[in-house]
């Protein structure tokens, strides 16, 4: 088994448009459009490039032209899509309205990776997918299609990290069987959707993941920063503040951070705290992806945010 990275989930065209105001709601704000390459599991890919981990991506493209864009560009970017989709359908769009102050208002999503990403599909790639140390994996795809994914690397002996992405995708996670999952990186929101419980204690509710078979649970808490807990222990980290210009991606880059730091044998904390510097650049550009970082100046980043940890 090789030493390398597969993302499984959505890819989307981002659309942003940031209201020059704050925005007032029912009447038209004027406004700025960005356009990139977005979607929970393609952010952390392209980051994952950027690394030089040389990731991986099954994901599922429209033959239109926003899926040839993003074939041609993440080609480009080194990502393979080799196993992926392409498929005589619409390419799914992001569509975003932020404040000023990169403030999330309200956001839209057309996916069709629900149709495509199934079990069945899976299944003819399960030899392409059998040669990946790691699978990270979003909850944009069917719920039966997690499962499978989850029962896969278990059995292949293989580690996965399942990203929730929202609140709304996150309760698909409740009714699953975890038993194996390394990884679990709800925020505080979506760790209650996917325990099911009603309770907001979040010992009680990591202890039900850890209950179910699930290895590590890494909570994120905005500007308080964010916990990373095992069964043996927990490792906290808080952010110092910064000027946010675009909220967009950045638990995504936190996780590409992350993987960055384990795939390169870093302790708990220093893979926790390259998490947080990727997630603390990406919030004050606009966009979701860093296009300057690389595996070298991620560590000067680090010591910029957390040179007394040194």
């Amino acid at each position: 088994m090789n030493k390398s990275v597969l993302c499984i989930g959505a890819t989307l065209l981002d659309e942003l448009y940031f209201c020059e105001q704050n925005c007032i709601p029912h009447t038209s704000n004027p406004a700025v459009k960005t356009i990139s390459i977005g979607g929970v599991i393609s952010n952390i890919a392209q980051h994952l490039g950027l690394l030089n981990l040389q990731p991986s991506l099954i994901t599922a493209l429209g033959t239109d032209a926003d899926g040839v864009y993003i074939s041609k560009t993440l080609n480009q970017k080194g990502i393979s899509l080799q196993e992926s989709v392409l498929a005589e359908d619409s390419t799914g769009k992001y569509v975003s309205i932020l404040n000023p102050d990169g403030s999330l208002v309200m956001a839209v999503c057309q996916d069709i990776s629900g149709k495509w990403l199934t079990p069945d599909f899976l299944a003819t790639k399960a030899n392409f997918i059998k040669g990946f140390h790691l699978l990270i994996v979003d909850a944009n795809i069917p719920a039966a299609s997690i499962q499978w994914l989850i029962d896969f690397a278990k059995e292949n002996h293989q580690k996965i990290i399942i990203e929730p992405v929202s609140v709304a995708k996150a309760t698909k996670l409740a009714s699953l069987n975890l038993e194996g999952v390394f990884m679990i990186t709800p925020n505080e929101d979506e760790l209650r959707a996917m325990a099911g419980m009603e309770t907001d204690n979040e010992y009680i509710l990591v202890d039900s993941f850890m209950r179910r078979g699930v290895q590590q649970v890494w909570v994120r808490k905005g500007h308080e920063g964010s916990v990373i807990y095992t069964p043996h222990l927990s490792v906290a980290l808080d952010v110092p503040e910064i000027a946010v210009i675009d909220s967009t991606g950045a638990g995504d880059a936190a996780l590409a951070g992350w993987v960055s730091g384990y795939m390169n044998q870093e302790d708990e904390l220093s893979c926790l705290q390259l998490a947080h510097t990727l997630a603390l650049e990406v919030l004050q550009i606009k966009g979701a992806v860093v296009q300057s970082v690389n595996s070298e100046n991620l560590y000067q980043l680090k010591n910029k945010y957390y040179n007394e940890y040194e």
